[in-house]
């Protein structure tokens, strides 16, 4: 995965790992519901035949594993949790099969969706594999400071502060500092700072009214949409590192270029 490399600052990734922990957590809540689903199904199906206690086991066990990663998101829960996911899903194929080997009808809908959640576990399991020691090194006063800060970004009114812009869907916000642009998503899943100069090149195309800032962020790629007020508040901001930067651009592409060699004429 292609990640830009001002993520690798100690700042962005202390960041970076407290977002991580954030989805872990968010994860959790969607476990909690599927495994009180399962249950609910389990407890159920258990009047049925005792052999759907499996259901009953599984479904607990991702309950709990939801609260864990709710309370103490950790790198280790969402493993384990990804596997209760599949195990689901095998026991739910299982069943399927059994059901068709006695001629009764079953509806794949259930099984579809243990499905879905499974790929969707591992994939984020996959994806945040590589910032495994971070989040398990992030101290808690670091996190309770960033916390801060983003409640802080946020309660910020837009109209009475120059200084902060509010993405399109209403979901990001930047605010503006000396020579760093701190951005922020309001439920805290993605947050980190780049430079002027990082967030200009970013930009898709900074020849049209509305900008489009695209970052390959360690845990995917983020884009951010501004209309054009907000774009013109950033255009403002950006104004003198946007020449520095062209003119860094002109100067390397002119080095770069073969050298004419002197045409000598007679005085």
């Amino acid at each position: 995965m292609k990640i830009d490399s001002f993520f690798d600052t100690e700042e962005n990734q202390a960041l970076t790992a407290i977002c991580a922990r954030k989805i872990i957590s968010s994860i959790g809540v969607g476990g909690i519901i599927w495994g009180i689903i399962n249950l609910i199904i389990g407890i159920i199906a258990i009047q049925t035949t005792m052999l759907n206690i499996g259901i009953v086991i599984l479904g607990m066990m991702m309950l709990i594993m939801g609260i864990y990663a709710k309370t103490k998101p950790t790198f280790e829960v969402l493993k384990a949790a990804s596997i209760v996911a599949v195990l689901l899903f095998v026991w739910n194929f299982g069943i399927l099969i059994l059901n068709s080997m006695v001629g009764e009808t079953s509806n794949g809908g259930g099984l579809i969706f243990s499905l879905v959640i499974a790929i969707g576990l591992f994939n984020y399991y996959r994806r945040l594999g590589h910032l495994r020691e971070q989040i398990e090194s992030i101290s808690p006063e670091i996190i309770k400071q960033t916390r801060k800060m983003c409640k802080e970004l946020l309660k910020i009114k837009l109209k009475n502060e120059p200084n902060v812009i509010q993405s399109k869907n209403r979901l990001y916000r930047v605010q503006f500092m000396n020579t760093k642009g701190l951005f922020m998503q309001k439920n805290m899943m993605h947050a980190f700072t780049a430079t002027k100069e990082e967030i200009y090149l970013a930009i898709k195309n900074p020849y049209i009214k509305s900008f489009t800032l695209i970052f390959n962020h360690p845990t995917g790629k983020l884009v951010y949409k501004f209309d054009r007020k907000n774009s013109a508040k950033l255009k403002s901001w950006l104004s003198s590192q946007t020449r520095q930067v062209r003119e860094s651009q002109e100067s390397t592409q002119q080095v770069s270029a073969p050298q004419q060699e002197p045409v000598l004429t007679n005085c």
